[in-house]
């Protein structure tokens, strides 16, 4: 079940997204202040972040909004499953929901961000299966020899 993200959610966001092991330290804590800006404003610019659960347990959660100063442009900025529920399915349910909600809003266009390192190869999978065209690469963005994937999906 996807609901809205709450406060007191924060915290268990956090630790599932440590827990799959593909963050680094400063973007956990790059987390918890996205979390901190959207409970106390972003929310009403626009931004959304739901959680899903399974059985009454959070196992992950989706986070993403219109990108300034543009028209119909949305950016997923996470998308985080629990390691241990991954491949199931939850994490194309959570991105059909996205897609959903922002052509609900106007949206005419989704990106979406990752890292090329090889530890993302089953990430840029997931958006190719499902209808994501990579758009452009930027080579040695995050580090050196960590380029940025850019995906998009047009969703007029």
């Amino acid at each position: 079940m996807l609901r809205p993200a709450q406060p007191d959610d924060t915290a268990a966001l956090k630790q599932l997204t440590q827990a799959t092991g593909f963050f680094k330290p400063h973007e956990i804590e790059t987390l918890q202040e996205v979390l901190d800006d959207y409970h106390a404003a972003s929310h009403a610019e626009g931004d959304v972040c739901q959680t899903l659960e399974l059985d009454g347990e959070l196992v992950g959660f989706v986070y993403f909004g219109p990108a300034p100063m543009t028209l119909g442009t949305w950016e997923l900025w996470w998308i985080v499953v629990k390691k241990n529920v991954q491949a199931r399915g939850l994490g194309g349910e959570m991105l059909r929901f996205v897609e959903e909600e922002v052509r609900r809003r106007q949206g005419r266009v989704l990106f979406i961000d990752t890292s090329s390192q090889p530890l993302y190869e089953p990430t840029l999978r997931f958006y190719l299966k499902h209808g994501y065209e990579q758009h452009a690469v930027l080579k040695d963005f995050y580090a050196a020899g960590d380029s940025k994937i850019v995906f998009r999906k047009g969703l007029g």
